[in-house]
């Protein structure tokens, strides 16, 4: 019986962890084909205080690694970070988790 319960447990956890990274906004630098360009903009980014991270995504152009901002809980704090962001001339993108 213990080996039934086992399984079940871990799939409930995995679950709230998905749906909570689709919450809030992000705001999107930039989109690399060069995983090394997309990690010296996460780094430069982070250096400057963000909150950083990249991800990668199968497109019609090949694999792309997203370089990302955030979480934020609100739109309003996803544009004030996407401004900042302007301000250093980089482009920023806000968008919904």
């Amino acid at each position: 019986p213990p080996a039934t319960a086992a399984p079940a447990t871990p799939a409930a956890v995995a679950k709230p962890a998905a749906d909570t990274g689709k919450t809030g906004f992000a705001v999107q630098v930039g989109a690399f084909s060069s995983t090394a360009d997309a990690n010296a903009l996460r780094d430069k980014l982070r250096a400057a205080g963000f909150n950083t991270f990249t991800d990668t995504v199968t497109t019609d152009k090949g694999v792309l690694t997203r370089v990302r901002v955030g979480p934020y809980m609100s739109k309003a704090l996803a544009d004030a970070a996407a401004e900042k962001i302007k301000g250093m001339k980089l482009e920023a993108v806000v968008f919904q988790r």
